[in-house]
């Protein structure tokens, strides 16, 4: 299994959760639930790693690490304004006897040393599910503080809390239970962001992770799913009481938004993997990866605002200093030659072409297929063949993205060793898979059912991390 190069892996053990992301001190510093005892889901500790650009990572000594009696799950960093390099954290203390709680803990040398609260836990309901602490800031001009969103994740609701200082927290209201039942929801965000561009009118998006539980769940597994609504600094009102997906692939959870990011921008990272099969998926010495991290907008969509989600900035950067080659797509496929650590991008016009299909296939007996269909507006993403069959009877899969048949297409392909993310018509929809390829370089089949050209734009990206140049194995515990 090829360890990803432009993604963030652990240099060794399970990784799961994005915690604590925050931009602080020309670092994005990503924290992560990390068992840096083994390869497998236990120990739960908070990783750490950081970037100048989002793309080059260093890991760093675990930040916070289970204690007896006591695992670190899920949380959140804000810069809290007390000093130049002072971060204050929430995350839940899961305690053996099965209870959740929030406690705080807090960084004086800009997150890389933190001290935990004596009085922890600081926000505790004797409940076993709450959990996940975002904390966001509200100011609208007349109202500032500090709002914490919390799950009760097995009655499917979201509990909002709100500080003055970080210290005490008084209960706001609760949100939910909404949607599918046979669920637990996990990993709450709270983002504001102007529609169509305009800040002056403005919507609040609510993220959330969702997690099929029960005698008989639902195979496909783990997702993402939003609601966009309004926020006053007490309650969420959705504009329409649906949760609406995220992301249209398997492997897409607990994505969250960095506490502030340059020019208040919305910067989210998301975990590649579906609980269904984490624990089987075959890598090593590491296993768990994240995704690219993305930028969000919303946008009027068929008179709806819908969720947006680019690629980062140095994907885009990369794709201008290639110049696209049009190609001419006849009755048989074209096939590309890729080192498996590409970025692809493809523009056509549907109406001209017909259907659209490509194959990626590599050194194992596994394959990809995007297929488009015109008249049905969708473009279907499959995972198939039998090394994908050996994983688990689940990891085989087909998905559906929207990409509408009428107007010319566009779509972005970032394949990076296992991690295939999908990005349709610069964002307005996405598709995240992991896929097993191997390691000796991938095919790409391009076919249309009518000839016509298809602009592909191709960037092989070269290793970004020397694993030799991290922190020894021992520092990084």
């Amino acid at each position: 299994m090829p360890r990803p190069r432009f993604h963030f892996t652990p240099r060794r053990h399970w990784m799961n959760d994005p915690n604590g992301l925050v931009h602080h001190g020309g670092l994005w510093h990503l924290y992560f639930q990390h068992n840096p005892e083994g390869p497998d889901w236990g120990n739960m500790s908070w990783g750490h790693a950081t970037s100048p650009d989002l793309e080059h990572w260093t890991e760093h000594p675990v930040a916070l690490r289970h204690r007896v009696g006591e695992q670190i799950f899920s949380g959140s960093v804000v810069a809290s304004g007390q000093g130049d390099d002072v971060l204050t954290a929430y995350y839940t203390s899961a305690y053996d006897d099965g209870r959740q709680a929030q406690s705080r803990a807090t960084s004086h040398d800009g997150g890389f040393t933190w001290l935990t609260d004596p009085g922890n836990p600081v926000l505790d309901r004797g409940t076993t599910a709450f959990r996940d602490p975002k904390v966001i800031r509200y100011d609208d001009g007349h109202t500032a503080r500090w709002v914490m969103l919390t799950v009760e994740a097995d009655d499917r609701q979201v509990r909002l809390y709100s500080s003055d200082d970080l210290l005490s927290w008084e209960h706001l209201s609760t949100f939910g239970p909404l949607g599918a039942s046979g669920v637990v929801w996990e990993c709450p965000d709270l983002v504001r962001l102007p529609l169509d561009g305009d800040d002056d009118d403005p919507r609040w998006v609510l993220l959330l992770s969702t997690n099929p539980v029960g005698e008989d769940p639902d195979p496909s597994g783990s997702s993402m799913h939003y609601v966009v609504g309004h926020f006053d600094g007490t309650s969420f009102v959705p504009d329409s009481p649906e949760l609406r997906p995220l992301d249209h692939g398997r492997d897409y959870y607990a994505a969250v938004t960095f506490d502030a990011a340059p020019d208040g921008e919305a910067v989210t990272i998301g975990w590649m993997s579906n609980w269904r099969y984490a624990h089987l998926f075959p890598s090593a010495p590491w296993r768990g990866a994240m995704s690219l991290p993305r930028v969000l907008a919303l946008c009027t969509v068929h008179g709806r605002a819908a969720l947006l989600q680019a690629p980062p900035r140095f994907v885009h950067q990369r794709l201008e200093h290639a110049a696209p080659t049009p190609v001419a797509v006849g009755v048989g496929p074209t096939e590309l030659s890729l080192t498996g650590h590409t970025l692809l991008e493809l523009r056509w016009d549907p109406v001209a072409t017909g259907s659209l299909s490509l194959r990626l296939r590599g050194d194992t007996d596994a394959f990809v297929d995007l297929v488009h269909e015109p008249g049905s507006a969708r473009l279907r993403l499959v995972r198939g063949g039998p090394a994908t069959e050996a994983v688990h009877p689940d990891f085989p899969s087909t998905s559906t993205v929207p990409l509408p048949g009428n107007r010319p297409a566009q779509l972005l392909l970032s394949l990076d060793g296992p991690l295939l993310e999908v990005f349709v018509n610069d964002g307005e929809a996405t598709a995240s898979n992991l896929v097993l390829l191997g390691a000796a370089g991938v095919t790409a089949s391009l076919g249309t059912a009518r000839p016509g050209i298809v602009h592909v734009t191709a960037v092989d990206v070269e290793t970004t991390t020397d694993l030799n140049a991290l922190l020894p194995a021992t520092a990084l515990g």
